[in-house]
């Protein structure tokens, strides 16, 4: 709302971005620091663990295709839940070795803005 920054995922994110020829792109997105589960089990974590492996991590996947300006993602599957069968639209732009993704103004803790996302092919 009132112009600040704000990194979601801290320094050192990571994250891969598939763009599929046959239609179907991959997002996996994290905090380059996470916090590992006490066990080795991936279901048997604390809600603690839980609730940090959630809030430094997201992904998805499902169909894509360009319309104009954008990417269009018609999400099939999700970490959040909410985001399945949801169509989550990215405005692109490129600089250089660089695509930059810019979301729709959103409502997140609290306040609104938008995420930018900026990829560099590997």
């Amino acid at each position: 709302d009132d112009g600040t920054r704000k990194p979601r995922f801290g320094p050192g994110a990571t994250g891969l971005l598939i763009y599929a020829a046959d239609g179907f792109m991959s997002a996996a997105l994290q905090d380059g620091n996470r916090t590992l589960f006490a066990g080795p089990d991936p279901y048997g974590g604390s809600a603690e663990e839980c609730r940090a492996a959630m809030s430094t991590g997201h992904s998805y996947c499902g169909r894509w295709r360009s319309e104009g300006d954008a990417i269009v993602h018609d999400v099939e599957l999700s970490v959040f839940p909410n985001w399945v069968g949801s169509t989550q639209i990215r405005y692109v732009r490129f600089e250089g070795e660089r695509m930059i993704l810019k979301t729709p103004p959103t409502h997140r803790r609290g306040s609104t803005g938008y995420a930018e996302l900026i990829w560099r092919r590997a």
